[in-house]
């Protein structure tokens, strides 16, 4: 339990940890203003990209074309960021420039320092309960140690941003159109194939076909007609007696039946095409409607082919939709990051702090009673007298011993830092950002 009871108190338990505390002020504020130095001043440059609408609208627009907006401006924003492209803008800006040129960053290195600097955000309709919208405009924010170079970054993302869009928005329509032009010509191929096929397939059942049947049946009837006819004649030759020799009766007869079995084989032929009829008509069926089937999507296609024609020409006026440059990246004139000297202040504050907490520590595991106040309080006795403590004089060499430590352990502490920051602390230029003007000049 403290014993600390008044300011006098407070004001006398202070000066008792007076070494211990100055030691930890002084400490904490050499690492707090070598920490200060040590930082680097962060810089961004902002350039926003207008996403503009095509100038001639599409024959449909809907949910559909909103969708493919949205996945087109996503793989932009992915090729933006690409290994190739951020490498590509990094070498051109000399983001990866070191002093030492056995300290080349890797190729790993080098894509973390380009994807901590670039990030980009779109800016869009996201109001709740409304299906997602493709964004109108993107913001491109490049953060680096260097202004002019955080809005050459910026500029150079940017202006890769929007000829990667030209050249998705050429390279899709041309796909499509050639596309377009193939599956017209295979569609042409198989309907050419398929109507050769109907050519052949009437030529090799004409007779069968559904437009003869009627045609077929009529036939069929007259052949009965000359059959029965023929029946007729040949009992008639049978029982009718004539001066006729049997010789002669019977070449007419046999000539009589060789036309009737004429007339049986070509009944039997078309009483066979009529059975076959059925079957032939849904042959037929089948092939018209295969064949209706391709000119349908023939159709489709050359008008899906006039789309993808007119958007190519609309790309090629500059007409569809695009990227366009609505603010670009300046360098910044005032840093992001937090000044040197607030952050040498905050440092100076904590180390008070620190030699404060470990002052109240070594107070409260030392609860001695050191005043006549604190006797009374502590066991209710008032002391009659109190002596005061006399101490022996000493030769100064333990208390000198214990200053040269202090002061070895921090030169060896200033030191470390100093080897840690490098050569940056002789830099004027480092000295002048944390100084104020009136000094530095």
């Amino acid at each position: 339990m403290l014993q600390i009871q008044s300011k006098d108190e407070l004001f006398a338990a202070l000066r008792r940890r007076m070494p211990i505390m100055a030691g930890i002020i002084l400490l904490g504020c050499v690492l707090s203003v070598l920490f200060a130095l040590g930082q680097q001043k962060l810089y961004m440059a902002t350039a926003v990209v207008q996403v503009e609408n095509a100038r001639i609208s599409a024959p449909e627009e809907g949910i559909g074309v909103t969708s493919d907006a949205v996945r087109r401006i996503e793989l932009i924003k992915q090729r933006m960021t690409s290994s190739k492209n951020l490498l590509r803008i990094g070498e051109q800006i000399g983001m990866f420039d070191v002093e030492d040129s056995s300290e080349e960053l890797s190729r790993t290195s080098r894509l973390i320092i380009m994807r901590e600097a670039i990030q980009i955000r779109e800016i869009a309709d996201d109001r709740i309960n409304q299906p997602r919208t493709a964004p109108y405009a993107l913001i491109i924010e490049a953060t680096t140690d260097d202004p002019v170079r955080a809005a050459a970054l910026a500029n150079e993302v940017m202006q890769a941003g929007i000829e990667e869009a030209r050249q998705q928005n050429l390279s899709r329509a041309e796909d499509a159109l050639a596309f377009f032009d193939e599956e017209a010509a295979r569609l042409e191929a198989a309907i050419e194939e398929k109507e050769a096929e109907l050519a052949v397939f009437r030529r090799e059942n004409d007779q069968a076909l559904p437009s003869s049947v009627g045609a077929l049946r009529t036939r069929l009837t007259s052949l009965e007609e000359t059959a029965f006819g023929i029946d007729r004649d040949i009992a008639e030759l049978q029982t009718t007696s004539t001066r006729q020799r049997d010789e002669v009766r019977q070449q007419e007869i046999a000539l009589l039946e060789d036309q009737k079995a004429l007339v049986e084989t070509r009944m039997a032929e078309i009483e066979e095409a009529i059975a076959r009829a059925p079957q032939v008509a849904q042959e037929l069926a089948l092939i018209e409607r295969q064949i209706g089937n391709l000119q349908e999507q023939y159709r489709t296609v050359v008008s899906q082919r006039s789309d993808a024609e007119l958007e190519q020409v609309l790309e090629a006026r500059d007409q569809s939709d695009r990227l366009t440059v609505l603010e670009r990246a300046v360098p910044a004139d005032e840093s992001i990051s937090r000044s040197r000297r607030s952050i040498a202040t905050i440092g100076a504050a904590l180390s008070v702090a620190l030699a404060l907490g470990v002052a109240y520590a070594a107070e409260a595991f030392n609860p001695a009673i050191r005043t006549a106040a604190q006797l009374e309080r502590r066991l209710g006795i008032t002391p009659v007298i109190t002596v005061p403590v006399v101490e022996r004089r000493k030769s100064g060499w333990g208390s000198r011993l214990g200053i040269l430590a202090a002061l070895a352990a921090l030169a060896a502490a200033v030191a470390a830092a100093v080897q840690f920051f490098g050569t940056r602390l002789l830099d004027p230029a480092l000295w002048e950002r944390f100084l104020p003007r009136s000094l530095a000049d």
